[in-house]
């Protein structure tokens, strides 16, 4: 959002320091993506069958679920559609964070409203549980990514 100099910019420390670590996640998660073809994205190396792109539509759905975006986006299995190319779950997740900030830049403060998964909650609380979620996925692909290429680091 711009600010004019008329207007009075609201700061929320809290709220700030929450999307912050979020979108430090997010960026984690997309750049273990990065670089993957097709094959290795869906690869799994793990016995449940988890892959980096299927912890990306995962996510996506994630992202809508909490956040109470309308359309909502991905799917909430780690199964990936192999006729859903790469490019096609990258953007659909972008969508779904920048759809996630258009709520947290509406919101007064943490206090504030969001239907998450079909219940009133706050905007705090559906931080928390996005952070929490992108946090341990993003965990998850940071191991797959290194038995499939040798890639480390976030």
């Amino acid at each position: 959002m711009t600010w004019s100099t008329t207007e009075e910019r609201r700061v929320n420390p809290e709220v700030e320091a929450l999307q912050a670590t979020l979108e430090s996640l997010r960026a984690g998660v997309l750049k273990k993506l990065a670089g993957l073809s097709e094959d290795d994205a869906r690869r799994s190396t793990v016995g449940s069958g988890t892959s980096v792109a299927g912890l990306v539509q995962h996510l996506t759905f994630v992202e809508s679920a909490w956040f109470g975006v309308e359309p909502p986006r991905g799917l909430r299995s780690m199964t990936v559609d192999p006729s859903i190319p790469l490019r096609t779950l990258r953007a659909d997740y972008k969508a779904a964070c920048q759809a996630g900030n258009a709520v947290i830049a509406a919101a007064p403060d943490a206090d504030a409203p969001v239907t998450s998964k079909g219940r009133l909650g706050t905007l705090r609380t559906a931080l928390l549980a996005v952070i929490a979620e992108t946090a341990r996925h993003a965990g998850h692909a940071d191991i797959i990514r290194e038995q499939i290429d040798g890639v480390t680091g976030r």
